[in-house]
């Protein structure tokens, strides 16, 4: 009885639903492309997932507590660029190159939170200016130009392990996974994580029951700002190089993997399984569309059918499941 009572919990849940999407587009695109299932495929489609699953982490912690952050790829991008320019031009030990990445990708998250929780302006037109002013910061920092080409005390160093590989496996899918893990954990075991779903779920019910609520949405935003300056040393160390376009559509695309896990855009809503596998059908998907020969122009669009269409299954199941 038991058993069929959690089997019954499971398939009510919102990751239930987008799994199975999940699934169908590994079916047919198992169907449709012979090399999709290569291993090396599959590794590069998960490696292809890190930088906006790392991303999606901290989004999926700002729109459960009912905000969004739309300055992430510029954020990306100035982390980049400050990370390239310490390392390349030997300005500190490689160590405090990468803290001094992680404090600025903080404060940046920061300077956004502050903004909306205490000026009080929304969370969209925020990160909106921001996106801007963080990439002019972006330009100006490298003079308009790509930094690449770096010294042995950088690439020799531990910091660029990050771009590494472990027996063809690369080094930040292991970095991915347990950012995951711990976001899940915090997200659903803490004190905190109960915080921004009571935030989300209803702000002022929230802070009438003493829930410090500019705070929790406060740690939201550096919460996301540290990610993105982890996805930024990640892309540095991997590929060697960062130009002034970096991290351009990583938004969009952290928001859509977010929300196609089911997370919703009012708060109170949303879990990091659900974003993890949100963001594996967005790799998927545009893995499936590079075997298959989609036009470029054609691929963004295709995304945006997913999005819809699996919202809408999602929807689907949960209205025969309110049913019952």
């Amino acid at each position: 009885m038991k058993k069929a009572e959690k089997k019954f919990k499971l398939a009510g849940t919102r990751e239930f639903g987008v799994l199975i999407v999940l699934l169908l587009i590994f079916v047919i695109m198992s169907i449709c492309s012979p090399v999709f299932l290569s291993a090396t495929n599959l590794v590069n489609v998960v490696r292809q997932c890190v930088e906006i699953g790392i991303m999606a982490i901290g989004m999926t912690f700002l729109i459960v507590n009912g905000d969004m952050d739309l300055s992430i790829g510029s954020t990306f991008a100035v982390c980049a660029m400050i990370g390239g320019t310490l390392f390349k031009y030997e300005l500190c030990p490689p160590t405090l190159a990468f803290l001094a990445v992680l404090l600025v990708g903080a404060g940046l998250g920061m300077l956004n939170g502050l903004m909306v929780t205490r000026v009080g302006i929304p969370s969209f037109i925020v990160t909106l200016g921001t996106m801007k002013i963080y990439r002019s910061c972006a330009y100006a920092i490298s003079g308009g130009t790509s930094v690449s080409v770096f010294p042995e005390s950088a690439t020799n160093s531990w910091v660029w392990l990050f771009g590494a590989k472990i027996d063809g496996v690369p080094v930040q899918i292991f970095i991915m996974l347990i950012m995951f893990v711990i976001a899940h954990i915090v997200l659903k075991k803490t004190v905190y994580g109960n915080r921004v779903y009571a935030t989300g779920g209803n702000e002022r019910a929230a802070r009438l029951s003493g829930i410090n609520t500019k705070n929790t949405r406060l740690i939201a935003f550096i919460i996301q700002g540290v990610c993105c300056a982890v996805a930024a040393i990640i892309a540095l160390t991997y590929l060697n190089s960062v130009t002034t376009t970096s991290g351009e559509g990583r938004e969009m695309d952290s928001i859509a993997a977010v929300i196609l896990g089911g997370a919703a855009l009012s708060g109170g809503r949303g879990t990091i399984i659900g974003s993890f596998i949100g963001v594996l059908i967005m790799g998927i998907v545009k893995n499936g569309m590079v075997l298959l020969g989609v036009p470029v122009f054609w691929q963004d669009g295709f995304i945006g059918v997913v999005v819809i269409l699996a919202v809408l299954v999602d929807g689907l199941i949960h209205r025969k499941d309110a049913k019952r």
